[in-house]
């Protein structure tokens, strides 16, 4: 992957989604950073500090038109740190349902909105479906070239947002190299410097940076490589059907969902490079934040006969620490929270005492593959080495099992029928 080959071996390209995360790196930026990507990455930060800056007179909100990895990653970094954001307010549409755009716009102002459709092909029928709303909804105020001046492509396919009446100066491209659900790290993730600023981007790159520095270190040594051959140990000597990720971090509660579709999009596959049938890596993600999870399915974890690997993901400082409601009893819930945590840990790890027999009600075998990841405080930067952990975690996996993590063809079937089915309509 690092030295640009065709990892992408059904669609014949390389995958060029970590390039970026060296942008800052001067060790190595000169063998891992792509020119094409470093320009990308200066546009997004140029655009994002005239945004911030007044550049496009007063914005008090921008509008996140995407699906997928087009608005699961930047969604997820804007829930997590939203209450320290220093520029617009963001509102994401992923979405076709006409509640979820119709219900975000009645409260705002289209002469202070500017609208983000981030698509890889600008080819998606419920992203393109709802630009079109969106443009019913700023016409209703706006002449025509206000509308259009107010409208930014984000995507892989410069023609396709000429096609739909981007502005030119208003179409920011990135690589096609670049897979959706690794997207994060590009301009795809424009939202995020726009929100909070140049540094928190480029500090959130870093993160994933030092991911990948552990692996050019070495490899085998690496936590990614250790979780993946603990996953494949389980998975063919354990029989696990499933794995589950906890965040104890209600600001990462939709971190679930985020490395749900990296991983089942990444891995759902069953046939392999040598076009044999395989049983896949085990890619049935499910998730919730601590500590809901445990008061919602953890008693089928501990006692039902479910097959199934954890995560629980906690953090030693909460960040920052700039205000409370008692600042006493904040450090206490907050420290129950990791508590609970590490209590889950040694339950799934444990069980019940021997003093306990397996005949009765009370008893929990434990012994589940069960994995602590702690991190010293809840950041941008850690958020980046978290998120580029479990990238390096899927890919490894899939290169042991010889299957190609980056191609989505079950998703593009899916895609081509709703397309024939609308024509029909």
């Amino acid at each position: 992957m690092w030295n640009g080959e065709k990892v992408n071996f059904t669609e014949k390209r390389p995958s060029l989604h970590f390039s970026s995360r060296f942008f800052e790196n001067e060790n190595f930026n000169n063998k891992f950073l792509k020119p094409s990507i470093s320009k990308e990455i200066k546009h997004v930060l140029t655009l994002s500090e005239q945004i911030r800056n007044g550049k496009f007179g007063k914005i008090s909100d921008i509008i996140h038109i995407g699906t997928g990895g087009s608005n699961l990653g930047p969604k997820l970094i804007y829930n997590a740190f939203q209450d320290f954001k220093s520029g617009p307010n963001m509102h994401f549409i992923s979405n076709i349902d006409p509640y979820s755009l119709t219900y975000t716009v009645k409260n705002l102002n289209p002469k202070t909105t500017l609208i983000f459709v981030v698509s890889k092909s600008f080819n998606t029928l419920e992203t393109l479906v709802n630009l079109k709303r969106v443009k019913v909804w700023l016409n209703s105020q706006l002449n025509t070239y206000n509308v259009n001046s107010k409208i930014f492509a984000i995507t892989s396919i410069y023609n396709n947002a000429i096609k739909n009446n981007i502005l030119p100066s208003n179409i920011i491209t990135f690589d096609k190299s670049i897979g959706g659900r690794f997207s994060i790290w590009s301009a795809a993730n424009i939202s995020t410097p726009v929100a909070f600023g140049k540094r928190f981007f480029l500090n959130f790159l870093k993160g994933g940076n030092k991911i990948d520095l552990q692996i050019i270190k070495n490899r085998e040594t690496s936590l990614s490589f250790h979780l993946a051959f603990r996953n494949e140990y389980t998975r063919n000597f354990k029989k696990q059907e499933s794995h589950c990720i906890i965040p104890y971090s209600d600001r990462l509660k939709l971190l679930p969902s985020y490395l749900q579709q990296l991983i089942m999009e990444s891995n759902g596959k069953t046939l392999n490079k040598d076009l044999v049938n395989i049983n896949t890596p085990s890619s049935n993600i499910f998730g919730c934040v601590g500590t809901d999870a445990q008061h919602s399915f953890f008693q089928s974890l501990h006692q039902s006969s479910i097959k199934t690997s954890i995560d629980l993901i906690c953090f030693e400082e909460i960040y920052p620490k700039n205000y409370h409601l008692d600042e006493e009893l904040d450090n206490q819930a907050f420290d129950l929270l990791r508590y609970n945590a590490f209590s889950q840990f040694l339950a799934f790890k444990n069980g019940t005492s021997k003093n306990i027999k397996s005949n009765n009600h009370k008893f929990v075998k434990g012994d589940k593959s069960v994995n602590l990841l702690l991190f010293n405080k809840m950041n941008e930067e850690n958020l980046g080495k978290l998120i580029c952990l479990y990238e390096y975690k899927t890919i490894i996996e899939a290169s042991l099992s010889k299957i190609n993590p980056f191609d989505q063809f079950g998703v593009e079937l899916g895609k081509n029928l709703l397309k024939k089915n609308n024509r029909a309509t």
